[in-house]
């Protein structure tokens, strides 16, 4: 059984619904395989228990996040319209995958630690790239006051914080909020400006 087999595939996009629906401690696997149209056994064959199929839904959607991210900081556009394009495409993909969202802030709390582990992975791997992004903005006197891992962090508990509040609420668009919020942070942290 390989990551490619379309049963994988089916299985964790099958396991986010019911999590988000069920809650982790209440979801049984024996409804993810019966949605999934897997038997339990295949599950097990690919994940080993039920949580590292949550660990593997959340790993795997962080993993689309990134890859987001880069395509747009890498893009070639001015570096606050990559900026701007970051912000909206993670909005977007929070806002459709609301099951996702949903999920990741169910269960933050009694997964912090494995989801911690993975999140800050992702961002020590890359954060070459995000380096040389933010120095483009640091030479046009954004964010000098902080360092890039410290920008980041500022930069997602502001959009995690936004996705809790639009996850509990229901109101209005996610892009639109996030877009908002982080133009303000932007301006706030402008070298110079008073």
């Amino acid at each position: 059984m390989t990551d490619n087999d379309p049963r994988r595939a089916r299985i964790l996009a099958t396991a986010r619904d019911v999590f988000a629906e069920q809650g982790f401690r209440r979801a049984e696997v024996k409804t993810i395989a019966q949605r999934a149209g897997v038997g339990k056994a295949t599950i097990y064959r690919f994940f080993p228990s039920k949580d590292a199929l949550l660990l593997t839904v959340v790993e795997e959607n962080l993993t689309a996040i990134r890859d987001l991210v880069l395509g747009e900081l890498l893009n070639g556009a001015p570096p606050l319209q990559r900026l701007e394009n970051v912000c909206r495409a993670v909005a977007r993909f929070l806002e459709c995958e609301r099951d996702f969202s949903r999920l990741l802030i169910q269960e933050a709390g009694e997964f912090l630690g494995p989801i911690q582990q993975r999140y800050l992975r992702l961002v020590e791997d890359n954060l070459p790239v995000a380096d040389a992004f933010f120095n483009e903005l640091r030479n046009d006197g954004y964010f000098v006051a902080l360092s890039t891992r410290d920008t980041i962090l500022m930069m997602v508990n502001l959009l995690v914080g936004t996705t809790y509040t639009w996850v509990l609420t229901g109101e209005g668009r996610l892009e639109h909020q996030a877009v908002s919020y982080m133009e303000v942070l932007v301006r706030g942290l402008r070298a110079g400006d008073a």
